[in-house]
């Protein structure tokens, strides 16, 4: 590794120029894997994008053998931790990463939400306590984030008050106060929040939906996809050796959670909360043959068994290296809308159960218009086009149990039956 492309590395994060940084950093690692800062800079920013498995990976590998991480490399490993929904594990990596941290506050306020997650509300107030302190001597305003984190606590009504009379609020701001007057019932002004709020967000990330770009994918994938096709899809052995995926999926706000925590409750089944490993294989699939779905008609059937075992292989190394304490014989894997991947999935893990947790579509649409989701492409901006992706995602399940049920398990809470 250059020593100049370090300083340039440097100068380049100093300068605010993040994204130079970051190709320098990657610069930096293609000559020299064990060049620790350049690991660290990328954990981070992978961390604040929200790729979980990618900024461990890179954080893991930041700090040199026998030093103690830097407070900092902690503090994004807890929020990577958080945003993977690994909550205990994410406490105790932001605890530890509050003296020393270049910003303390934005950890405390953080360990607040975990410790919000997690139910802890007695640990939330003394949070809160200290965040306020530190908050007051900074000279800055974090009323409106105490009173999101207070949600959830007796004190929801003061922090509904402090919401009201907030001069400024974000897009993502709103939706917390807009769940806040539902919960008061004051329905109109809930909805009012959520359409200004996800219209704010869309328009300061400038997010959009693909319903056309994605409706023609859809119906080349069925096309490809028919039931002989389907049938025909070869199915890699099981790999003893490794933990072994249940997949829970369904549209967001649908019991995915809920269902996850029931059958994780078994000491034989970890919750490891959405993994985003179903489009990798994809991505595999695109960069061997060309494109997906196209790329996998063309292949004989020699090269789709040898697929069938290299997605079971790269779907297991992401899930190996995305784990951090031993794992339990089963892991659950409820990424949403992950039915459009059932064919694929059931070619790596054909004895895995599939169950598509089902709820009312208009129930599902208003959740997921009060929550900050980018799930389906960012369908949940607003009504129509979460409407059109519900709707989409049923079209493709109904044509994968239209080939005889052998892609996927539909199955309600009510006639599940666990993993024996």
């Amino acid at each position: 590794m250059s020593s100049t492309n370090l300083t340039r590395m440097r100068t380049l994060l100093s300068q605010g120029r993040f994204a130079e940084a970051e190709l320098q950093a990657r610069d930096i690692l293609a000559t020299s894997n064990n060049a620790y800062e350049a690991h660290a800079l990328l954990g981070q920013f992978a961390a604040r994008r929200g790729e979980t498995a990618l900024a461990l990976y890179h954080l893991d590998r930041g700090t040199p053998p026998g030093e103690a991480p830097h407070p900092d490399l902690l503090a994004a490993r807890g929020a990577a931790l958080a945003r993977a929904g690994q909550y205990e594990l994410a406490a105790m990596q932001l605890t530890a990463s509050i003296d020393g941290s270049s910003d303390p506050l934005g950890v405390l306020l953080r360990l607040g939400w975990v410790f919000e997650r997690l139910d802890r509300f007695d640990d939330l107030r003394a949070i809160l306590e200290r965040a306020d302190k530190l908050a007051a001597q900074l000279g800055q305003d974090i009323s409106v984030r105490t009173a999101i984190l207070k949600m959830r606590t007796d004190e929801w009504e003061t922090a509904l008050d402090i919401l009201d009379r907030a001069s400024s609020i974000s897009g993502s701001d709103r939706l917390a106060r807009g769940r806040l007057r539902d919960r008061a019932g004051r329905y109109d002004d809930a909805w009012g929040d959520f359409v200004a709020g996800k219209a704010e967000i869309a328009a300061s990330e400038k997010l959009s939906y693909p319903a056309a770009r994605l409706t023609a994918h859809h119906d080349r994938v069925i096309d490809i996809f028919s039931a002989d096709f389907i049938n025909a899809l070869p199915r890699a052995p099981k790999n003893d050796r490794l933990p072994q995926p249940i997949f829970v999926t369904g549209p967001p706000r649908s019991g995915t959670t809920l269902f996850e925590q029931l059958i994780s409750a078994d000491q034989m089944v970890s919750a490891r909360g959405e993994l985003p490993f179903a489009f990798h294989l994809v991505q595999h699939i695109s960069t061997q043959f060309g494109s997906y779905p196209d790329g996998l008609a063309s292949l004989g059937n020699v090269t789709k068994d040898r697929l069938a075992v290299a997605l079971r292989d790269l779907y297991s190394g992401l899930a190996s290296a995305d784990a951090d304490t031993a794992q339990a014989p089963h892991f659950v894997d409820k990424m949403p809308f992950n039915e459009q991947f059932l064919p694929l999935l059931t070619m790596a893990f054909p004895e895995s159960p599939f169950i598509v947790m089902t709820r009312h579509p208009l129930d599902v649409v208003v959740s997921m218009m009060s929550h900050h989701l980018t799930h389906g492409y960012n369908c949940a901006l607003n009504p129509l086009d979460a409407a059109h992706h519900l709707a989409a995602i049923d079209r493709l399940t109904a044509h994968w149990e239209a080939a005889g049920g052998a892609c996927c398990i539909v199955s309600h809470m009510s006639n599940w039956s666990p993993i024996q």
